[in-house]
């Protein structure tokens, strides 16, 4: 038996498993590969595609379900199928164009789609931009500066309470489905993989679901203020190899006590 049998370790990706370069450091390649040797099962939760992981392919593997887009779909990348998929009703396109229309802090608009990546351009309106996306959407990014993002966070939510919104990075504000977010898929990861452990790891606001739902919910220290009240351990700043902080810890009989 593997010291890491029966646990599922989630990472968020950007600020968290890579560090301010957008890099994963040697210590924490080297971690995860130990943890999946040893029986543990390592993934990723992000606010990315699901195919993103794999720009990463010479460092790791993930060696179990993919969460993607924020929890909107869950993809298997051994057998390259998706597990589930959460996309926004094709209504939801009024709803995002009475957002864009409506709040002047609204900046660009972008929405991954089941496959492709859509855009807004300069000076295009919202009938134009929505009329090009021929495909379900999954998760919608309003894109505009810090301060408009941190208004649009405590306003938007409030207007539209049919969809879930986070902001994933500060100058992002994100909406998708109900069903989605990294808690809730994080979760059926766990049921699906038979594990007896979740353990997350996160540092923005799309992460404070999937650190309050599992067993242990751990933030780096360079978290967001909200990340840092959420989480039930604060470990080391995205510069200091978090991941392989956390698995070294996870050896222990008690870990984090």
């Amino acid at each position: 038996m593997g010291i890491y049998d029966g646990i599922i370790l989630c990472s968020d990706m950007d600020g968290t498993m890579t560090n301010t370069r957008g890099e994963i450091s040697a210590r924490n390649a080297e971690a995860i590969i130990y943890f999946q040797k040893n029986g543990g099962l390592f993934t990723v939760a992000t606010g990315r595609p699901p195919y993103h992981p794999e720009k990463f392919s010479d460092i790791f593997v993930c060696n179990t379900y993919i969460v993607a887009l924020n929890g909107s779909m869950i993809f298997d990348p051994k057998s390259r199928e998706f597990i589930e998929k959460h996309p926004l009703d094709e209504s939801a396109k009024y709803d995002i164009k009475k957002i864009m229309e409506t709040f002047s802090d609204v900046g660009q608009v972008q929405i991954h789609g089941e496959e492709g990546h859509f855009a807004q351009q300069d000076g295009e309106d919202a009938d134009s931009f929505l009329g090009r996306i021929n495909e379900r959407m999954f998760d919608i990014m309003f894109i505009q500066n810090r301060e408009k993002t941190a208004r649009l966070k405590d306003i938007v939510p409030k207007e539209f309470p049919g969809y879930k919104f986070c902001r994933g990075w500060s100058e992002g504000l994100e909406m998708f489905s109900k069903n989605g977010g990294k808690g809730n898929s994080v979760m059926k990861t766990k049921a699906l993989t038979g594990s007896r452990l979740a353990v997350t790891a996160g540092n923005y606001d799309n992460d404070i679901e999937m650190l309050l739902m599992a067993d242990i919910g751990v933030c780096v220290r360079d978290s967001s203020p909200d990340v840092l009240a959420a989480a039930d351990i604060v470990t080391v700043s995205c510069n200091n190899d978090p991941i392989a902080v956390i698995i070294d810890e996870l050896r222990k009989e008690k870990p984090f006590k």
